[in-house]
């Protein structure tokens, strides 16, 4: 993922644009207990920080349930170019 196309997944996030997350087509995963929590990874970010979790399950997951922190936070850093606390 590219520094533009971060930010604009980081302002479809925000403002909770699911159409627009599909349309970037941004993937994500998640077993059930992500999906539960609304704290899937966005897997487009592996190349750039690795893989958050293990992919062993199937995927519960949508746009809808991203959420993991470190997927956030790698897609601020992406995005912005500056590290978030």
């Amino acid at each position: 993922m590219k520094k533009q196309q971060a930010q604009k997944v980081l302002e479809a996030i925000l403002i909770k644009d699911y159409d627009q997350l599909k349309a970037l087509k941004v993937r994500v995963y998640g077993n059930s207990g992500r999906y539960h929590s609304q704290t899937a990874c966005i897997t487009s970010l592996d190349s750039y920080k690795d893989q958050c979790n293990p992919r062993l399950a199937f995927n519960y997951c949508t746009v809808e349930d991203i959420g993991c922190p470190d997927c956030l936070k790698a897609l601020v850093t992406l995005a912005t170019g500056k590290e978030s606390n």
